[in-house]
C-alpha cells in the first residue's frame, strides 16, 4: 500500500490516495480504503498494517468495520485512541449522507437511495430495531425514528403509540422499517400480523403506509412490491 501521505503533491496515478483525492475512491476495494483509513487514523502508526489485517478479517467490509460497536471494538488489541472516534465520526457522517439524499426529495422516487439509507442505518444492527419514516403527502421526509428495539428475533410495537405519534408529526403517509438480524427479510406471521394491526390503527385516522420493508445483511423485502399492503 505504501506510505505516501494524501497531502503529498507527488502522488502517482497508481497510487490508491491519488484516487480518493480525485473522485475515484469508488473503483478501490474494501481491503484499500480500510487501510487508508487506519492509515489516518493511526498516523501511520506501526500497527496500522497489524489493524488493517484485523478489520479485513473479522468484519469483511469497510460498512461492517464502521458499524461496530463501540465496546466491540475497544475489545480490540493494540487500536489506539484514535480509531474508535475516527470510525464512529466516519459511521455518523455516513448516515447524514445518505439521510440528505432521501430529504431532499419525494422519499419512494428513488429507491435505490432510500435502501442505502436504511441499509447503512440498520443492516448490521444485531438486535431487532422497528423505524418508522413519518412522510407527508408527496413522500417527503419528516422525520426517521426508532420506535422500539427488542430481541435478536423480535421487537414489541404499540399500534396506538404509532398512530399517536403520527398524528404528532403531522404523517400523512408512514414506511414501516425493521431489520432481521439474522440476514434474511423474509416476513415472518408475526412481521405479517404486526403490520395489519399498525395499519389498521393508522387507517382509523386518515394515515395510509407507504410500505413496510425488511431489512437484512445485503437484501431488502418491501411489502408493497409484494403487494401485501
Amino acid at each position: 500500500m505504501g506510505n505516501a501521505k494524501p497531502n503529498e503533491g507527488n502522488l502517482t496515478e497508481t497510487d490508491p490516495w491519488h484516487a480518493v483525492l480525485t473522485g475515484r475512491g469508488r473503483h478501490l476495494d474494501d481491503m484499500t480504503l480500510i487501510s487508508l483509513f487506519v492509515q489516518i487514523a493511526t498516523a501511520h502508526g506501526r500497527h496500522a498494517d497489524e489493524l488493517t489485517s484485523i478489520f479485513v478479517n473479522r468484519y469483511g467490509s469497510f460498512a461492517s468495520v464502521l458499524s461496530t460497536s463501540e465496546r466491540e471494538l475497544a475489545a480490540i488489541s493494540n487500536i489506539g485512541q484514535h480509531v474508535i472516534p475516527a470510525i464512529k465520526l466516519l459511521h455518523e457522517a455516513a448516515l447524514r449522507y445518505n439521510r440528505a439524499r432521501v430529504d431532499q426529495n419525494d422519499i419512494l422516487s428513488d429507491e435505490r437511495k432510500l435502501l442505502d439509507y436504511l441499509t447503512a442505518r440498520l443492516s448490521r444492527e444485531t438486535i431487532e430495531q422497528f423505524r418508522i419514516l413519518f412522510l407527508t403527502d408527496t413522500h417527503r421526509l419528516i422525520a426517521d425514528e426508532a420506535q422500539a428495539r427488542g430481541t435478536v428475533n423480535h421487537t414489541p410495537v404499540y399500534p396506538r403509540e404509532v398512530a399517536r405519534r403520527a398524528m404528532e408529526l403531522g404523517a400523512e403517509r408512514l414506511i414501516l422499517v425493521h431489520n432481521h438480524p439474522s440476514g434474511d427479510p423474509t416476513p415472518s406471521e408475526a412481521d405479517l400480523q404486526m403490520t395489519r394491526q399498525v395499519q389498521a390503527a393508522v387507517q382509523a385516522i386518515g394515515i395510509r403506509i407507504a410500505d413496510h420493508i425488511i431489512v437484512g445483511n445485503g437484501r431488502h423485502t418491501s411489502f408493497r412490491a409484494l403487494d401485501l399492503l
